[in-house]
């Protein structure tokens, strides 16, 4: 068995869509393992119907770990993984294409060994619709084109469960740490993959990922939006430690107004003067002072632009 797939399980809306998608794989080689996180739901009734038509192993932890810390849930829900050689970081409302099993074994079998693969996604909605499609990734990339077009022109995109990962790297390095795991799957794929880049499982669509507006990134509250911007700006710290010495692929300009545009989600649940003060924690406008001056004056034009019109 060459491929695991880890759910790190909590809410039972859509898994067993989930399930199903893995029964209807034209390719059985791989095994599932759920780590349910103490969830008040049923977790293990809806995974006792699919035994005898899945490998799948079940373990309840006696706490609620993501609550507070989501990527220790998932550190401990990776450890019950065995001898399988890959693993992607599931989830327990998207959906798997039929052949995306088949594709991963494929493209590993033409360019074996490597840390990260990657299946082309596809965002599909609350009752399964198709509504979104972000561009295909190429055969091979490297982590610097990644961020680019992640970052910087938005022509792809990428979350925890459309990418594989050589386990014993993963366990070795663990996951790159931002609170409510936010940027933490981007930042863990640009560092297993720095020496040898991404390569693609597979030109067709492999996942379906849902945004149902219950999921953690599709929520708006107050709390929520502050610390995701919080785990931004440590985020982007580290990117800067990241591609250091070779610089950011992003020109200055662009790299500001992308993270003046994260800091200004705090408006207005957060006074102008404390996001002022705030911009003062990211490295990158402090790299000198006429980069420094460039932000605040770059900070003023946006800031006027979100008041006149609502957005920037």
């Amino acid at each position: 068995m060459k491929l695991a797939f880890v759910i790190p399980a909590w809410k039972s809306l859509y898994f067993r869509e989930t399930l199903d998608s893995f029964v209807r794989q034209t390719d059985r080689r791989f095994r599932i393992y759920v780590g349910d996180d103490a969830s008040p739901e049923n977790l293990k009734e809806i995974v006792d119907e699919y035994r005898e038509r899945l490998d799948i192993v079940y373990r309840r932890f006696p706490e609620n770990l993501g609550g507070r810390d989501l990527t220790a849930h998932w550190l401990r829900c990776l450890g019950m993984v065995e001898d399988e050689e890959y693993v992607s970081i599931f989830s327990d409302d998207d959906v798997l294409s039929d052949n995306a099993v088949h594709m991963f074994h494929e493209a590993e079998s033409l360019n074996p060994g490597h840390n990260v693969y990657h299946w082309n996604l596809s965002f599909i909605d609350a009752q399964g619709k198709n509504f979104a499609e972000p561009g295909r990734y190429p055969e091979k990339m490297d982590v610097r084109e990644f961020y680019r077009r992640l970052y910087g022109d938005h022509s792809i995109d990428a979350r925890m469960p459309d990418f594989i990962f050589r386990t014993s790297v993963l366990k070795e390095k663990g996951f790159v740490k931002f609170d409510l795991a936010y940027r933490t799957d981007n930042a863990t794929v640009m560092s297993l993959a720095r020496n040898d880049g991404i390569f693609s499982a597979g030109g067709d669509v492999g996942l379906f990922w849902r945004d149902s507006g219950v999921n953690l990134s599709s929520t708006a509250a107050r709390d929520i939006v502050c610390r995701r911007v919080f785990a931004s700006i440590g985020f982007f710290n580290w990117v800067d430690r990241f591609f250091s010495p070779d610089g950011n692929p992003l020109d200055q300009k662009r790299n500001m107004k992308m993270i003046i545009r994260e800091l200004l989600q705090l408006y207005p649940y957060v006074p102008e003067s404390d996001i002022r003060k705030l911009m003062k924690s990211v490295d990158f406008f402090n790299t000198n002072l006429a980069c420094m001056l460039k932000s605040r004056r770059i900070f003023r034009r946006m800031l006027a632009r979100l008041k006149r019109h609502g957005k920037v």
